[in-house]
């Protein structure tokens, strides 16, 4: 079950205010629920099927009988309190579960993720990002958690894409295999696209080479020569070398 939400409660109402808002809209649930529930059974099968939903918060439909969720208000008061920064921390919000009965058996919590939304300039490294969202990838959402893992990989998505990349087309051992070296993983992705040879020497060429800073004759050779190994792909003068060393 997943808890917070900050989009559907506004700042201009108090916890008060809320609570019996709340505690008004699950009685008018209670009674319309008692009401359609006091139809003969006949009567009320034939009434829900023509209703093809039911506009009214907290009520579902089981078994031809209308059900009211009062755990579903009392989730949306917790929920209201969190977005409102009563439990701004995850301790006091975990130890408030627990004192209404909540069993809190998942704790989602990224240090990586907190670090970001602290400082956003902080310098974070792609490996440091890479792994955090691959232990993140692993965990599941069978309890109660504060912050999904879905909600925190999203964080790292947004603050390097080449993060989510390089994780669904490469998978972790082969970022691992390339040393989490950035440049690698760019030219594995261009690699792996369906484009002709010369399109992909380009592409590798454009995240290589810096426009209009200067580079070293011997340096652009030798990262020239990297897209060439990586591409798997011959040079003239290696194709030279290659006729000398035959006609020896």
């Amino acid at each position: 079950m997943h808890v917070y939400s900050t989009t559907k409660y506004s700042n201009a109402v108090t916890l008060d205010e809320f609570v019996a808002a709340t505690q008004r809209t699950l009685a008018d649930a209670e009674k319309f629920a008692s009401d359609i529930n006091a139809v003969d059974e006949p009567s009320r099968e034939k009434l829900l099927k023509k209703i093809p939903y039911i506009n009214e918060q907290y009520v579902r439909i089981a078994d031809n009988r209308l059900i009211v969720e009062k755990n579903l208000a009392n989730m949306d008061i917790v929920n209201f309190k969190i977005s409102r920064h009563i439990y701004a921390t995850y301790v006091n919000l975990t130890d408030e579960l627990q004192r209404n009965g909540y069993k809190v058996t998942v704790q989602t919590y990224s240090k990586v993720v907190e670090h970001l939304a602290a400082n956003p300039s902080a310098r974070t490294t792609f490996q440091e990002l890479f792994d955090e969202y691959c232990r993140l990838k692993t965990m599941t959402e069978q309890f109660f958690v504060v912050e999904s893992p879905a909600e925190l990989c999203a964080v790292i998505e947004q603050r390097h894409p080449l993060v989510k990349q390089a994780y669904d087309e490469l998978g972790t051992a082969k970022v691992q295999a390339l040393k989490y070296h950035v440049g690698n993983i760019r030219r594995e992705l261009v690699k792996g696209l369906s484009i002709g040879d010369d399109y992909k020497i380009v592409r590798m060429i454009n995240d290589a080479f810096q426009k209009q800073t200067p580079i070293a004759k011997n340096k652009a050779k030798e990262r020239l020569q990297e897209i060439y190994d990586t591409l798997g792909l011959t040079t003239k003068s290696q194709k030279r070398q290659t006729l000398c060393n035959d006609t020896r």
